[in-house]
């Protein structure tokens, strides 16, 4: 295997693969264990090596012999092509994951038994006894290609032979085979990124095939193991994909059952040392720094110094800092570096240059990648009118109603969608260190469906890897380059953030809650014991939060960093006001997100200062229903992180729509669109 290997497809062998290549963390190792089976979903966005590792394992399965491995002609099964799809075909295969969970089972089940020679004497429907007597199909792809020319009718009826006829012999299947599937999202990629093709040649599109196809995957797999713990099924999915199974009931399950592929720079550091010492010893700057600093070796220095703050970046770094931190990222940069002779990478110019000209290719893959989740957006355009790297609030906000006034197909996309996909970033206050720093999502951190709301921030980052991209479309981009700060990942901040430093921003879980019928209470005179009882519930129950206020007499705020403790906090606080005279319901909204906290100047409590989490839940609050809690779905996302007996009922919009517009009635403000989940114990 050479150095700088972008690609995993250029492994078609076991011995192909270079071990030394395998950047080992404990979840990696722990997927990569013969002696475990639990981890068998391989979760990642592109260029974080889903391939690599599935490949990996095979390999491991083949030499360990423990298995008969599918498909037997290559390592990994994988489709090529696509598969043009009729009207009556979307609209069934689009509706939910179900349909490709049966197409999936009918495909491994028709696999497995032919492999073991268990296929004989099958009574099935003729189409599905073609599919088993065809002895050209041979892998699981194969079958599950073929099971796509099927009518829907067609593959429900196979779906009831599969049921009734192949799964019991599957059940009494008692030799280990294990199946290695992979690119399920390349076959389907024409569905997220085909959004202009003609329909002659593509036939219907719809984004809904992308993912379904891949989560129908992963639930058979889970299934399988549960009907036979002989059958695996080890499979590679998109991590933009795989987020979709977050919100049904068995998500732990799911969760548990994944290796989610995240590499810290340490580790992205290791996998470029790596690659370097396979590179030979005569194509070093300085071959006798290899044993000690192969980057040394390899880049004739440890420092390159910024050319217009004039601080001198440890050169990794400066490497890591042009990348999106992801190692196919690093493998480019690495490939166009080990292309220059010895002699030019010595001297530091070439080098940047280098670098420079592969942050640029990264970016236009990226960008082209990104495409299609970023709703109508023209990013030449667009990014033709940043005028610089570092942009203020104020900046933002005037190119977001220059870009609305041009007639913006969804206004609200436009830099939450950049923010998303990690290329803008904002400045946070990072309370270990206690400094301002530069915050970036990292590719497939955020959701690529863009909620429309970007963090409240002085100062917004563009990322470096855009830097060539926008100046060549802006020539006034460069000048604008900060002469203090470097912009990049988790870097500190050295000049001034121009934001009030006693107000401290960060993510917090919010309460937001609302006594119903109290202004009637009050007209009557008698609403002193619903006050009473609403102060004391708080301070008896909400006590240990970091910051809890009573507005109004029948408004509650509380924010903690605990989602259980806020869950338990509101159940208190609906008992508590419920009890008191009248028996009136507390309705209660719960969210995650940015919140703005202030130390009071005498006895230094913490006070709610503001923040896009608390506007979000205030808005949702007025929907409750009378005596519930609703949840977020960013909420949902943090309480099933933490152990608890919560449970969470998704709550369903008019004609059944699984989001709700709560934005204000009557205002200017833009539309805010949420999942909801009622919380229940």
């Amino acid at each position: 295997m050479r150095a700088w290997t972008v690609d995993a497809d250029d492994i078609r062998v076991a011995e192909d693969l270079d071990d030394a290549l395998l950047h080992h963390t404990p979840e990696i190792d722990s997927f990569l264990n013969l002696d475990r089976d639990d981890k068998f979903i391989v979760i990642g966005t592109k260029g974080f090596g889903k391939t690599l590792l599935l490949k990996a394992k095979r390999i491991l399965y083949q030499r360990d012999g423990r298995a008969a491995c599918l498909p037997t002609g290559n390592l990994l099964d994988k489709p090529i092509g696509d598969k043009v799809f009729s009207k009556e075909a979307i609209t069934f295969f689009a509706a939910s994951s179900l349909p490709w969970s049966r197409l999936w089972l009918t495909a491994i089940a028709a696999t497995t038994l032919k492999h073991l020679g268990r296929a004989d004497g099958l009574r099935v429907t003729a189409k599905l006894t073609g599919l088993m007597a065809d002895e050209r199909l041979h892998s699981v792809i194969d079958h599950f290609v073929r099971l796509l020319d099927f009518t829907p009718s067609e593959l429900q009826r196979a779906a009831a032979d599969t049921d009734g006829h192949l799964l019991p012999r599957l059940r009494a299947v008692n030799s280990p085979v294990a199946i290695f599937i992979d690119g399920v999202d390349e076959y389907f990629n024409k569905h997220i990124e085909s959004r202009v093709s003609l329909p002659s040649v593509t036939g219907p599109l719809s984004p809904s095939v992308w993912y379904f196809a891949q989560l129908g995957l992963v639930e058979v797999a889970y299934q399988l193991r549960r009907i036979n713990h002989h059958l695996k099924v080890f499979a590679a999915v998109r991590k933009e994909a795989y987020a979709r199974l977050q919100t049904t009931v068995m998500s732990q399950q799911y969760r548990g059952s994944a290796v989610d592929i995240v590499y810290p720079v340490e580790s992205l550091r290791e996998i470029f040392v790596n690659n370097i010492r396979l590179e030979k010893s005569d194509r070093m700057v300085r071959p006798e720094r290899l044993r000690a600093d192969p980057i040394d070796a390899f880049l004739g220095r440890t420092k390159i110094a910024h050319a217009y703050t004039g601080e001198e970046e440890d050169a990794f770094d400066y490497v890591c800092r042009h990348t999106l931190l992801r190692p196919r990222d690093l493998m480019t940069i690495g490939e166009r570096l080990a292309a220059l002779r010895p002699e030019e990478r010595r001297h530091e110019h070439r080098v940047k240059e280098a670098v420079n000209l592969a942050a640029t290719e990264i970016a236009r893959e990226y960008l082209t990648e990104i495409a299609p989740y970023i709703a109508d957006l023209d990013l030449e355009g667009f990014l033709g009118r940043i005028p610089g790297h570092i942009l203020t609030r104020d900046e933002v906000e005037a190119l977001f109603r220059s870009h609305s006034a041009e007639g913006a197909v969804d206004e609200r996309h436009v830099f939450c969608a950049l923010y998303r996909v990690g290329l803008l970033g904002h400045l946070h206050q990072d309370l270990v260190r206690g400094d301002w720093v530069q915050r970036f999502l990292r590719p497939g951190e955020g959701t690529l469906e863009p909620d429309g709301v970007l963090p409240r921030a002085t100062r917004y980052l563009v990322h470096p890897v855009l830097s060539d991209v926008i100046g060549r479309l802006n020539p006034g981009y460069p000048a604008r380059i900060d002469r203090v700060d470097i912009v990049g990942y988790g870097r500190g901040w050295r000049g001034t953030p121009g934001v009030d430093r006693t107000v401290t921003t960060r993510a917090l879980c919010v309460l937001t809650g609302d006594v119903q019928g109290f202004g009637g209470l009050m007209r009557a005179g008698a609403d002193a014991g619903v006050r009473q009882a609403l102060e004391e519930a708080v301070r008896k129950w909400a006590r240990e939060t970091t910051a809890a206020e009573i507005r109004g007499g029948d408004t509650v705020s509380v924010v903690h960093d605990d989602p259980v403790v806020l869950a338990q906090v509101a159940r208190h606080l609906v008992d508590e006001v419920y009890r008191a005279p009248g028996q009136l319901r507390l309705r209660i909204a719960l969210h995650y997100g940015e919140v703005q906290t202030r130390q009071r100047t005498t006895g230094g409590t913490q006070v709610i200062a503001g923040g896009e989490a608390v506007l979000c839940a205030a808005r949702v609050e007025p929907h409750v229903e009378p005596g519930q809690i609703w949840v977020t779905e960013e909420f949902r996302a943090q309480l099933a992180e933490r152990p608890s007996l919560w449970r969470t009922t998704p709550v369903m919009g008019p004609s059944g729509a699984t989001e709700i517009n709560v934005k204000k009635e009557g205002g200017t403000e833009p539309d805010l669109w949420v999942r909801l989940h009622r919380l229940e114990f």
